[in-house]
């Protein structure tokens, strides 16, 4: 795989101080001058990520890009295209000038990188596509006492479609596209996470719905898990009601459809996308129940809507009430621009994983936490779509579209399944 990319061989560069430009200046100027002088047409460059990695070395991974591709030294994206390229290096703390390289690699048509992971023995690079594509992620695997790239080669990475909860033990499921895994969390254990055996694992991947599919030109086959739950959901006193395909109905077949909003609601709750041409003669209302969750007599869910091309809608969540009959619906602003991808009903809580839905595929926007005592909501920062929630004590734990994370209090953590230098699998904490 290594012989598809341009790694550099060169073990050491002697920095020259006053070749430094722009403002980065220092150790971070050094390995910037790295990037420069082994190829001159990366004229603008960025330091991504820094750490200690020895008590005498710093990894330090950059990006250079030609001159018709500035960076924005503020943004916390990262294009890594064709014309781009990410460095590996380390660096002398006592010697900022003694850099040496230990890859300089040239990106791919359509990658929005991310550094999923950076330590003392390997870096991993995930690629997000257009449309949320989960492109193929880079793995640089190095020995640091040598200072030499050991290995490199790329895999798809797991999405974590689903979350089960079945006898107090709780088990993650997900997909690379060709395989199915189960994860176990062991609240307390060591590790916290094991990808279970096959055996063991079996019964677990056999509560999930699967399908295949054939993409590109060359027709490749696929194996996907089907996201949520497609059995229908009974609820309220004696079961009498139903919800499937996105609707709810009685015993009587009385259908109980989703009020929807109206424009008025829509241009004062979406201010801003009113005057992205979203007017009343050319906009249409179209909101669903999204993923729904019983609890005695009612049913909660987050409502879903397409947002684009003329298709929108007002965020929201909230439950159908089996006394009155009514649905109980709350749309804060913090909601208000996104469909919910999963939902967690908590005696204290309702945890919402929010999205966009739009032109370009699903875009994520975090998670909401809504206390149901105080009604405040408290909004955490994910770029991982999420498809699924369960609770352990004090953390809320979920299934993504790169592995699984876990709120604890305003902490965020995330975990990936990696793969091994020898073909193995393994679950392993994301740097950031």
């Amino acid at each position: 795989m290594a012989g598809a990319f341009q790694v550099l061989a060169v073990a050491f560069f002697a920095v020259t101080w006053p070749k430094l430009t722009g403002a980065a200046t220092g150790a971070d100027g050094a390995v910037l001058n790295v990037i420069r002088q082994s190829d001159p047409a990366l004229v603008n460059d960025k330091i991504l990520y820094r750490k200690a990695v020895a008590p005498d070395l710093d990894l330090v991974i950059g990006i250079g890009n030609p001159a018709n591709w500035p960076l924005d030294p503020a943004s916390p994206a990262i294009w890594w295209g064709e014309k781009q390229k990410l460095g590996l290096f380390l660096q002398e703390k006592a010697r900022p000038d003694r850099v040496y390289a230990l890859a300089l690699t040239a990106g791919f048509p359509d990658c929005g990188a991310r550094i999923e992971r950076a330590t003392a023995t390997d870096t991993v690079v995930s690629c997000l596509g257009e449309k949320s594509y989960q492109g193929m992620s880079q793995k640089f695997a190095y020995d640091i006492r040598a200072k030499a790239l050991v290995s490199h080669f790329a895999y798809q990475p797991f999405a974590m479609m689903r979350v089960l909860k079945v006898s107090g033990r709780i088990v993650f499921v997900g997909a690379d596209l060709h395989q199915l895994v189960a994860v176990e969390f062991q609240p307390g254990g060591s590790p916290e996470f094991r990808i279970l055996p096959k055996a063991e694992a079996a019964p677990w991947l056999g509560r999930v719905k699967t399908a295949q599919d054939w993409i590109g030109p060359d027709l490749s086959q696929i194996l996907y898990i089907v996201p949520g739950d497609p059995r229908p959901v009974r609820f309220g006193p004696g079961e009498t009601f139903t919800f499937a395909r996105g609707s709810i109905s009685d015993n009587d077949g009385k259908d109980y459809p989703l009020p929807q909003s109206t424009y008025d609601d829509f241009a004062k709750a979406r201010h801003r996308r009113v005057t992205d041409n979203y007017i009343r003669a050319n906009t249409t209302i179209a909101e669903t129940i999204g993923p729904a969750q019983p609890e005695g007599d009612k049913l909660w869910f987050g409502k879903t809507f397409y947002d684009g091309e003329g298709n929108s809608g007002v965020g929201g969540f909230g439950y159908f009430y089996t006394s009155d009959r009514q649905y109980h619906l709350f749309t804060p602003p913090e909601l208000a621009d996104y469909s919910v991808s999963a939902i967690r009903v908590e005696p204290d809580a309702v945890w919402l994983g929010i999205f966009q839905s739009g032109e370009y595929g699903g875009s994520p926007a975090g998670v909401l936490r809504y206390d149901r005592k105080t009604q405040a909501l408290h909004r955490y920062e994910l770029r991982d779509a999420v498809y699924g929630f369960t609770v352990s004590g004090k953390r809320a734990l979920m299934a993504t579209s790169s592995g699984i994370a876990v709120i604890n209090g305003d902490e965020i953590t995330r975990y990936f399944v990696d793969r091994t230098t020898d073909g193995g699998l393994r679950v392993a904490e994301a740097t950031r």
